[in-house]
């Protein structure tokens, strides 16, 4: 794991995962459906990045690169963030927000868009995205089994976009 930045007391480090090591850390028990997208992402190339703040790793986020055919939207020259994480006893502290600021400026990847996609019910998540500057793109759907997405009106997520400047 390396460390990427600083800002105020938190510390962003990017980790590379192995496919026997998905995460440096689990700051969140991870679900078999979890797991899959872990080794999904794996597949194309993935990095998870921590927020410690003093001496505790907080927060995480992933970042994918947009090449994965589950995200037919997406390009080579894009990524796709998420899922991120705040540990349950730093919610409400805007940390997602930061973390989010600090994966698009210092991500390992280039990239013209990123892009995110959240469960239209997950509102602190779809609020901290549009915080940072991501904007409504579509609404879609996700197979249950392939974790691919179909862009649906109807669909129960967001699909979110942030262009690079």
């Amino acid at each position: 794991m390396k460390k990427v930045s600083e800002y105020k007391s938190f510390v962003l480090y990017e980790y590379t995962p192995t496919m026997t090591k998905p995460f440096f850390m689990d700051l969140e028990k991870l679900t078999i459906r979890r797991r899959i997208r872990m080794l999904q992402a794996y597949l194309f190339g993935y990095r998870v990045y921590y927020l410690r703040e003093n001496d505790e790793y907080v927060a995480y986020c992933l970042v994918q690169s947009g090449k994965d055919s589950r995200y037919k939207f997406a390009t080579e020259n894009d990524i796709m963030v998420g899922p991120y994480f705040v540990s349950e006893k730093h919610r409400g502290r805007r940390l997602s927000i930061i973390l989010l600021e600090l994966v698009l400026a210092q991500t390992s990847f280039k990239y013209n868009y990123a892009y995110d996609y959240i469960h239209e019910d997950n509102i602190p998540s779809i609020k901290a995205s549009k915080a940072v500057g991501f904007e409504e793109y579509r609404r879609a759907i996700v197979n249950k089994y392939t974790r691919s997405l179909h862009i649906r009106d109807d669909g129960d997520y967001y699909i979110l976009k942030y262009i690079n400047r």
